[in-house]
């Protein structure tokens, strides 16, 4: 994997961390602090549960993307005669690049879904069944149907490749990370700045739709 694709991935998950993942996300990151922080003294005490909480996220994204690293190799092997592996690349790239031109329209598809299903529903769900640690929580919420994981997720399926696959999401659930830990200390001050990395976030989602329709093309 060229170093060019390790930073989109890493770029894509710190700006969408601090503007699509603190909107969607941030309910998340108080039940954190309350269910799981017992002493609110110290910054160790306080994140402590959010570090593991984010190792949890990790786990998931890194075990989604070697599926999909999985996913796309066998497509390649069954249809490498066919170009199997650039139509999925080019599909990878439309899929980004409509995502990202529709959400600058305000037009997005997957955000009543992710609101009214994530957002409420498994919130229910999670404070139903109280796990017991947040390790276990991250875990859980890395599966959120989340339209920023999708694009990412068939960037991954796109390498045909289960290591390149699980790097990318690594590094993307990684640059997500640092919004999410950031925000359990200055959850407010860095909900009033989201909009401009969201903005910023779109753009690059953009750029890596039209890369992945260039490789497509290209190779």
């Amino acid at each position: 994997m060229q170093n060019y694709d390790l930073i989109g991935y890493l770029t894509i998950g710190f700006f969408g961390g601090f503007g699509h993942c603190l909107g969607m996300c941030h309910p998340f990151i108080l039940y954190v602090s309350g269910r799981f922080v017992r002493d609110k003294k110290g910054y160790k005490n306080l994140l402590l549960p959010h570090i593991f909480y984010n190792l949890g996220r990790l786990t998931t994204y890194t075990i989604l993307g070697i599926i999909a690293g999985f996913a796309g190799n066998i497509a390649e092997l069954a249809g490498n005669l066919m170009g199997i592996q650039k139509i999925a690349s080019i599909a990878a790239g439309i899929f980004l690049l409509l995502y990202g031109i529709l959400s600058f329209a305000g037009y997005n598809l997957l955000n009543k879904f992710e609101q009214q299903f994530a957002v409420n529903k498994i919130m229910n769900l999670i404070k139903k069944f109280q796990p017991k640690h947040s390790y276990t929580t991250g875990i859980v919420l890395g599966l959120l149907p989340c339209g920023l994981v999708y694009g990412v997720l068939i960037a991954a399926a796109s390498t045909a490749n289960p290591l390149k696959g699980g790097i990318g999401l690594f590094l993307f659930g990684l640059g997500t990370t640092v919004a999410m830990m950031l925000a359990s200390v200055f959850g407010n001050l860095l909900m009033k700045r989201r909009n401009l990395f969201n903005f910023l976030s779109l753009i690059l989602l953009t750029v890596m739709g039209g890369y992945f329709i260039y490789l497509g093309i290209k190779f």
